[in-house]
């Protein structure tokens, strides 16, 4: 081969390569590039647009004696605000997974019974799963209680690479929430944002949900293709 072949052969596989690296980050520049506040309010945006969604709770650094939610699975949706899934709960000093439905305002309880019944749920120390989804007091909502919003490094989350977010939130905004945690207090928080689609992947809250000790319970959710029926039993 000649030289000058050899070079032109070259310089198309520099070319090349140069072209798949600037590709193999993913995401949208423009998207990345806007300010912390801006880009999570749209990937919140995002995120309740989805026809439904899955979700996950989980828990560290729980006193020995809390009593409600530990953990949560199972499929939400923002219209109107409903769940359906599993708790896994402490209930009258009985720990156990709960089978439960929730439809807005109301709530159905398998423990220890045959079917669903009835309950309120901060009888038991427990948020109504249901409003977690509700865009204006549920977890995304928390978005607009934030201050002190910072971005942070990049972690992934299976296959998903997330941009981060840190800030703080009210105690107040945490305990109407979750139905537990100190009103006067501050709690850490930290989005995870998807580099691809921008789309809000996961929730933080770290702080005192029990008094004195420091708990930390992370949410993830992420959006399914197709609703799912979720009705009152």
């Amino acid at each position: 081969m000649r030289r000058g072949a050899v070079a032109s052969v070259v310089t198309v596989v520099v070319t090349g390569a140069v072209v798949l690296a600037g590709c193999s980050g993913g995401g949208d520049k423009k998207t990345a590039d806007k300010p912390p506040a801006e880009r999570l309010a749209a990937a919140r945006a995002t995120l309740e647009k989805a026809p439904a969604v899955s979700f996950t709770l989980e828990s560290q650094g729980l006193p020995s004696k809390a009593i409600g939610v530990s953990g949560a699975k199972g499929t939400g949706l923002f219209t109107p605000p409903s769940f359906k899934g599993t708790l896994n709960a402490t209930i009258n000093g009985v720990t156990g997974t709960v089978e439960v439905i929730a439809v807005e305002q109301d709530v159905y309880l398998k423990f220890f019974t045959p079917g669903y019944n009835k309950i309120d749920p901060k009888t038991y120390g427990a948020p109504n799963p249901a409003q977690l989804f509700d865009t204006k007091t549920g977890v995304t909502s928390l978005v607009g209680d934030t201050t002190d919003l910072k971005a942070g490094g990049r972690t992934r989350d299976g296959a998903a690479v997330l941009d981060t977010f840190t800030g703080k939130v009210p105690g107040d905004a945490v305990a109407d929430l979750f139905v537990i945690g100190d009103r006067s207090g501050t709690f850490d928080i930290t989005y995870g944002v998807t580099d691809e689609g921008n789309e809000l992947r996961s929730v933080v809250l770290k702080g005192p949900f029990y008094a004195g000790s420091t708990s930390t319970y992370t949410v993830r959710l992420s959006s399914l293709p197709q609703a799912v029926a979720i009705t009152r039993p």
